[in-house]
């Protein structure tokens, strides 16, 4: 089966319909739901960058946990996914944004197109917009591919990073005072003192918020209609029934909740993004409620194309999630810089600042956009010491070196 692999950048599961935003204009990225599998609760574990795109993405191309792929580079870089697919006879291609540690796109893939840096200056070029380079460059490699191979296609669209620019008839369908913002966006609020990577002025203003919410939808519904077209090259070719899609993004943002108005932290619209898997056998319309990172893709792909010889990988396959009904793991680990730590399990999410010392406790199923800090209740300290001994044994796993000692030694 071929492979078409589509990354968007800072987008979360906010920015698409099927997630549940009627806002959102997004039915071709909604048509894959409808055909595969959607991961309602796909986290990305982390960063040691406020770009934190080049852990994700690192983490994704070559399947370590966060810390390992810190010290990846040029010279130990392990074998990356497209390598791997090279060798089990796929021919590999990108285009769009590259943004990860390691070996650079033209020594990893066979053929790629234009390669945009983690940062754009504008979307707007001589040669056309970003977003519908990247597409157009996409269709032509489709609709002129004549290898015996299958193909695994990378596409990495910028959007809808900064800068937010697209077409007037985008920014028009989502007009800045009708956008509705969680309910932990409050105006006026003081910019959260625990997070450092903050992209706004102190408090945070809806306003300011319901703007760049528009621009987002608005980057975002531009990718959509030129992710169609790429779905439209591909049945023309007659390759759609045999090729594998997957619609993801490298993490979330968050506008103004909790305080927060960057993706530099550990909540939910930062932390999750959208994975959406599309491929023969897989039930059409199903959702997975359970946990899992997304950079699991990479080894759920293995699976579904039977690919044994490949590298031990830190990740794990989603196929039993999708095909059995199993859980997902008991829990999952959350880290970024040395200032913030967290861990989830059973709903409970537990939020560290190692260097202020506080802690936050959340219920998801409750309480899913994080309003209400159950830390100082009681009743909750045998959660909170069951969540720590969570983030302790993974610590551990991960190799994780941020000194915890002093949070632990108030609960055990």
């Amino acid at each position: 089966m071929n492979i078409l692999f589509i990354e968007s950048d800072d987008q979360s599961n906010q920015a698409v319909q099927a997630y549940g935003n009627k806002q959102m204009v997004t039915p071709h990225i909604d048509q894959l739901a409808k055909e595969g599998v959607s991961f309602t609760s796909a986290y990305n574990m982390g960063c040691w960058s406020p770009a934190v795109c080049i852990p994700s993405r690192t983490m994704l191309i070559y399947g370590k946990y966060l810390w390992k792929s810190q010290k990846i580079n040029k010279k130990n870089a392990p074998i990356a996914l497209p390598e791997v697919l090279h060798n089990n006879g796929y021919y590999t291609f990108m285009t769009g944004k590259w943004h990860a540690m390691g070996k650079t796109p033209n020594v990893l893939f066979d053929e790629t197109g234009s390669i945009q840096p983690g940062q754009l200056k504008t979307y707007n070029t001589d040669a056309g917009h970003i977003t519908d380079i990247t597409a157009n460059e996409a269709v032509n490699f489709i609709n002129n591919y004549n290898n015996d191979k299958p193909f695994f296609a990378y596409v990495a669209f910028n959007a809808p990073h900064v800068p937010r620019q697209t077409e007037q008839k985008y920014y028009d369908l989502y007009p800045s005072d009708n956008m509705v913002l969680p309910p932990s966006v409050i105006d006026k609020t003081p910019l959260n003192p625990n997070v450092k990577y903050q992209y706004t002025n102190n408090p945070v203003r809806t306003k300011t918020m319901q703007k760049r919410v528009q621009q987002n939808n608005a980057m975002v519904t531009h990718m959509d209609i030129r992710i169609g077209d790429i779905i439209k090259s591909l049945k023309k070719k007659g390759l759609y029934d045999n090729t594998i899609i997957v619609f993801t993004s490298d993490h979330g943002i968050n506008f103004g909740e909790n305080g927060v108005a960057g993706k530099v932290c550990l909540y939910e619209p930062s932390v999750t993004a959208p994975l959406i898997i599309k491929a023969p056998k897989i039930k059409a319309n199903s959702k997975v409620t359970g946990r899992v990172y997304l950079q699991d893709i990479v080894p759920t792909l293995f699976d579904l194309i039977e690919l044994k010889d490949h590298a031990a990988t830190d990740f794990q396959s989603l196929m039993p999630l999708i095909y059995e009904d199993k859980k997902a793991r008991a829990s999952i680990y959350l880290a970024m810089f040395d200032d913030q730590r967290g861990v989830i399990a059973e709903n409970k999410k537990l939020i560290v600042y190692p260097k202020s010392g506080n802690l936050e406790l959340y219920d998801l199923k409750i309480d899913p956009w994080e309003i209400k800090n159950l830390i100082a209740k009681k009743k909750y300290k045998p959660t909170v010491v069951k969540l720590l001994k969570h983030m302790k044994k993974w610590q551990i796993d991960t190799k994780d070196k941020t000194d915890l000692a002093s949070i632990f030694n108030q609960y055990f």
